[in-house]
């Protein structure tokens, strides 16, 4: 759907394959970043960075890295925005069924005027988040007939398509009894409290409630800057496991997921905070090795 130099606009943060998915296919990546330094985007952020060369945005919303979800009067505009300029709009629904507090998935077709064969509305979605099943790789695509033969086309040249034991696993999910996915939800939205609830107990450390998936991406600048770093850091000295913020658009934030156990969420922070706050204990213990406060 592009052309070399076309421009696709996604707002900060985003997902990190989406700058090289853009180059890959000849265009130009180009982020917009909400003004007020939040992980909500606002209409007028996205039309700011659209030019002459724009020919697509892409929305992820719940969004990874940060779990906020769009509101629906913001979808609604950008879907009225691209209609009115024959904009490509694609919607990333990944995690969409993975959404907390009485919050409802939202279907952005419900704004769209334009439901016939030249929509340029593309939803995509997979099996791999809301249930669970992140090795099989099989999703979908959602638009007008010509485009999605076209994807298909281009989709059975690169992979000669998914293996056929995936594809009845993913029918298998999709028709069968769906209280497996309210189960996962509600168990990563305590998950989520509970993670919450321990890092805003860190001194400095800014954290912006997620509203759906199973990511969280607190602000540590207060320790560093340098996301990079902080990650390294983390690692090297109490075996925590962060992606850089940076990767995502966001310098100095960090993302940690809580699909694991409560134990280990509350084991994982409890590892950055001593490791963090100088005011921690200087001795903390790893199954039967201690460890000793050896840096500032």
């Amino acid at each position: 759907i592009i052309d070399p130099k076309d421009e696709v606009v996604f707002p900060s943060p985003y997902w990190v394959s989406y700058p090289e998915m853009v180059k890959l296919a000849g265009g130009v990546p180009v982020v917009a970043h909400p003004k007020d330094g939040t992980f909500q985007p606002t209409i007028e952020d996205i039309a700011e960075v659209c030019g002459s060369y724009t020919k697509a945005i892409i929305l992820n919303s719940p969004n990874n890295p940060s779990g906020v979800v769009y509101s629906r009067e913001f979808i609604a505009q950008v879907v009225e925005f691209c209609e009115k300029k024959s904009l490509y709009l694609i919607m990333d629904d990944t995690y969409n069924r993975l959404i907390f507090d009485g919050q409802t998935p939202i279907n952005c077709y419900e704004y769209a005027k334009d439901l016939t064969e030249s929509s340029k509305l593309i939803v995509v979605n997979c099996v791999s988040k809301m249930y669970a099943m992140t090795g099989f790789r099989i999703g979908w695509a959602v638009g007008n007939k010509q485009l999605v033969r076209t994807m298909a086309n281009i989709q059975s040249q690169e992979t000669s398509g998914p293996a056929t034991p995936s594809q009845w696993a993913a029918v298998g999910a999709l028709n069968g009894i769906q209280s497996s996915i309210e189960a996962l939800r509600l168990t990563l939205q305590n998950n989520r409290n509970v993670l919450v609830a321990r890092l805003n107990a860190i001194p400095g450390v800014k954290v912006t409630k997620p509203g759906g998936t199973f990511y969280c991406f607190p602000d540590f600048s207060a320790y560093n800057k340098e996301s990079q770093k902080l990650a390294q850091f983390l690692l090297d000295k109490v075996r925590v496991v962060t992606v850089p913020g940076k990767e995502f658009g966001r310098e100095g934030h960090l993302r940690l997921s809580y699909c694991g156990t409560l134990g280990d969420i509350k084991q994982g922070v409890e590892r950055i905070q001593w490791a963090l706050d100088p005011n921690s204990a200087n001795e903390l213990y790893i199954g039967g090795r201690k460890l000793v406060r050896d840096w500032a």
